[in-house]
């Protein structure tokens, strides 16, 4: 809903005066807007990693920044052939990783009628700033993983 400066009966039809908040010179309480850039990050994986517990090789690949990251996607994509195995979504805050999904992957045979093996994640959440994305694989196999964002900024 659009709140011009001269309706002095915004969103609910009465007038409520609202004293102590200034904000945008009306006197409404408004939604200040939120500035979006949108982020495509790309990060390689392909050391074996079997630990759960953030431990072995894992690849950071996106950092919260500004207000923080709204993660909209990611797409994994393997580069070849794959053995039945996992791929593992972490989340890393203040040096510590923590697992946040996994993604099986099925053994595939890439030949020319079979293509490789591809996955997308499209849950959206929040990345605070400072905190990190990161990936591992179980097998020693090599996966692109993208994530898509939009960067999120309060105006000054």
């Amino acid at each position: 809903m659009q709140n011009p400066k001269d309706n002095i009966y915004a969103y609910t039809g009465i007038n409520l005066p609202i004293s102590s908040a200034n904000i945008n010179k009306t006197g409404y309480m408004l939604a200040e807007r939120i500035k979006f850039t949108g982020t495509t990050v790309i990060g390689v994986i392909s050391t074996a990693n079997a630990n759960l517990n953030g431990t072995g090789t894992i690849v950071d690949i996106i950092t919260g920044t500004g207000s923080g990251t709204l993660i909209k996607k990611i797409t994994i994509k393997a580069q070849g052939t794959t053995t039945q195995g996992m791929i593992r979504i972490y989340f890393k805050a203040a040096g510590t990783y923590y697992l946040k999904q996994e993604v099986l992957v099925p053994a595939f045979t890439q030949d020319s009628k079979h293509r490789t093996f591809i996955a997308e994640i499209n849950v959206p959440f929040y990345l605070k700033a400072g905190y990190l994305l990161s990936a591992s694989t179980e097998k020693g196999e090599t996966f692109i993983v993208t994530i898509e964002g939009q960067n999120m900024a309060w105006p000054a």
